[in-house]
């Protein structure tokens, strides 16, 4: 959920110092620090399309950087992509796909493919493995245009119409700042950086990203993700009370994502 919402859970208790001998209340945080919930409804998604091909028993992801296929057999196959190095991909029947991916002997995630049958949405259930917790949630797709004829409902270009339910450790982390150092922690990991400083590998981050954090005004921050010296994502952070705004860009296709946050 990094790219998509900004991170994934944990959470961080900022305490109250007593003041004058007394006990104070908890002050109220304020800028980037604190806990926060991603407001899944919000989300919108702009120049942002998904195009697969499944035919002749083969899978192929074609708007994947790069795009690459497996056979679709139900049996684990090898892969060279960030992260992970074998995906499986099982035809179900005419309108239902199931995919797994593993790092080695791990299993990272799950997910189950539905078309409507009227062939103008797609379901997207997902289970995600890694992290402190296990955690799930669905996206739904319109149908932007059709794959080839006789191939399975699910090929062709589809666009996000709708994110569903997703357990809260996928959507809350937290983030703190002490000086000139920001960190980030989350179900399924985080970052410690300096403000304006070198690139940082993430926690438990296993595809090659390194990420550079700024900050760009007097409650605005920039988190610059790049693999092999290209940049893959940039998301800008701008708080407003307790409202988090993002804005994540991939500059190689020119997607974006929207999206706020409340804080907790």
């Amino acid at each position: 959920m990094k790219q998509l919402m900004t991170a994934a859970a944990a959470v961080t208790l900022v305490f109250g110092v007593a003041a004058c001998g007394e006990t104070a209340e908890a002050p109220a945080e304020t800028g980037l620090s604190g806990t926060w919930k991603a407001n899944v409804e919000s989300a919108e998604f702009e120049n942002s399309v998904n195009s697969y091909t499944v035919a002749d028993g083969t899978y192929t992801c074609n708007h994947c950087m790069p795009p690459f296929s497996v056979t679709a057999d139900g049996e684990w196959q090898s892969v060279e992509r960030p992260g992970v190095d074998n995906l499986k991909v099982t035809i179900v029947d005419d309108s239902t796909l199931e995919s797994s991916s593993r790092k080695g002997e791990e299993v990272l995630g799950e997910s189950v493919w539905n078309v409507s049958e009227d062939g103008q949405t797609m379901t997207l259930s997902w289970t995600n493995f890694r992290g402190d917790e296990t955690t799930n949630g669905s996206t739904t797709y319109a149908r932007a245009s059709a794959g080839p004829d006789g191939s399975h409902a699910v090929s062709g270009e589809w666009t996000v119409s709708q994110l569903g339910e997703m357990s809260d450790a996928a959507v809350t982390w937290t983030y703190t700042i002490d000086g000139d150092t920001i960190t980030s922690t989350g179900n399924s990991g985080g970052y410690t950086a300096t403000l304006g400083g070198d690139p940082v590998t993430p926690e438990d981050d296993d595809t090659g990203r390194v990420l550079a954090v700024e900050k760009t005004g007097e409650n605005s921050y920039r988190e610059t993700y790049s693999r092999d010296g290209e940049v893959i994502n940039v998301l800008d952070l701008t708080v407003d009370g307790d409202t988090l705004s993002g804005v994540s860009t991939d500059p190689r296709d020119g997607s974006t994502v929207r999206w706020t946050a409340t804080r907790q």
